[in-house]
This record gives C-alpha cells, structure tokens and sequence, in this order.
C-alpha cells in the first residue's frame, strides 16, 4: 500500500452532527491536501448567543490548529449569515488572530465562488424553511447578488437523507429563466452529488457551499499542493481555468 503524505493541511471546523462534509471533501480533494476536521455545537438560528457561539469556533480553531494547518475553514453558513458579511469578516479576523493561521468561511468561498462563475441572479435552494431562506437572501443581496426564487424545502433534521435526485429534481422544478444559476445551501445534504447532472440537465452553473468550500482551499493552496485532476462530479467551478492557477493572496474577508 503506498501512502501519500499531504503537502498541505485545511483545518474544517463543522456542526457537531453533519457527516456529509469530511465523506466529500476526503473524498474530492487533491491527495496531497489533508483534511483534518473537528466539531462545534449547532450554532446558527439564534438558538443561542452569539458570543457563545464564537467561543466555540474558537475553541475549534485551537484544537485542529494544534497539528499544523495552512489554512482553517470554518464550514457553517448558518453562523456566517446569521452575522451578515461584517459580522463574519470580524468573526474570521479572530480566527486568524488566535491561531495565526489564515482562515475563511464556507459563505465566502461561496461568494467567490458565485462571481467566479458569472452568477449574479440566483435562484437559492435549502433543505431548511423560510426564516433560514430569508437569512441567506439577505447575506447574498449584502454581497452584491439578486434573487429570483429563494426555495426552502423545510426538511427539519432530514436532510441528509435526501438523495441527489430529490436536488436535481427541486433545481427543475424552481429553475428560471432571468435567473443565472442555483446556489445550493447546506452542508448536511448530498447536494454536492447533484451539482453535475443540474448543470447538464438545465445548461447553469450551480454551486454549494461544500463544492465551493473545498474550492477555495485548492486555491488557496495551490502552490503546495501542485496540479491534480478534479473529478467531473464537481462541476463547472472545478473546471474553471482559475481553480488550477497558482493562488492568488486570499480575498479581504467580507464582501
């Protein structure tokens, strides 16, 4: 058996009860990018406060930093758009400021990854209800984007078991003609499995917030990491000439 070591490491701090997000980004990475993940409490809704919250990304932070990250992911959209693109942007400088390891959030590789591709009109879909629809069309219209349908399916704690037909099958349902594209919202689902036969069926990009989570660490390490060959699974993003390019000094955090 013959081990490839990484050259670089991507810290993931995600809700303690997602599974779906280190089975994809093991699975997708480049070999030589190792992941390493730790959990928090579910933080996003309001359900608590937010200074609490924080405390506990933080406390994550220093736990995956403690074995030598290039770079830290905090992979929680409901946290980052509960705070606005301010709120998150200050939430990422004390990421970075107590680990001393440049970090970023899944809602901002989102964003970067919506104006690589050309998207300014979306149509959102999540497997939550409206008041999460309403925070994330209210994060993205802060960013600069419009939205022409903003579906949420009100799944509850199921939405991981929806297959990536049910996704396919909402992106058709909901897709429209002045809109330029799907942004898929959740890191608990199998959305990411989707992406490929949406973009086939409907002739639009679409993006999710783990596709494009792993994306931006690609990127951002791309130096370490050298060339690899993304898999088709992972769409137009990963097809993109950029996503192959040397990185760029990351973004500014915020919109």
């Amino acid at each position: 058996m013959s081990i490839i070591l990484p050259r670089a490491r991507l810290g993931v701090v995600l809700s303690a009860g997602n599974w779906p997000v280190e089975t994809y980004f093991r699975g997708y990475a480049p070999p030589t990018l190792g992941i390493h993940v730790t959990r928090m409490r579910m933080g996003s809704g309001g359900g608590r406060p937010a200074d609490e919250v924080e405390r506990d990304v933080l406390a994550g932070c220093a736990l995956v930093a403690e074995a030598g990250m290039d770079l830290i992911d905090l992979q929680a959209t409901g946290i980052a758009m509960d705070r606005g693109p301010d709120g998150e942007a200050a939430l990422v400088r004390a990421m970075t400021e107590a680990t001393g390891v440049p970090a970023y959030t899944a809602t901002q590789a989102v964003v970067e990854a919506l104006r690589l591709l050309g998207m300014r009109r979306l149509v959102t879909i999540g497997p939550y209800g409206t008041a999460a629809a309403a925070r994330e069309t209210a994060y993205l219209e802060a960013c600069g984007f419009s939205i022409a349908d903003a579906v949420g399916l009100d799944l509850g704690d199921h939405s991981a078991a929806v297959p990536p037909e049910g996704w396919v099958a909402a992106a058709r349902e909901h897709d429209r003609a002045d809109a330029d594209g799907f942004f898929f919202s959740g890191s608990d689902t199998r959305m990411l499995e989707a992406i490929a036969t949406v973009e086939r069926a409907l002739g639009k990009p679409a993006v999710t917030s783990v596709q494009a989570a792993l994306w931006a660490a690609t990127r951002r390490l791309a130096r370490k990491i050298g060339e690899f060959d993304p898999s088709p699974d992972l769409g137009r993003l990963f097809a993109a000439h950029e996503a192959r390019r040397p990185a760029r000094p990351a973004p500014r955090p915020g919109c």
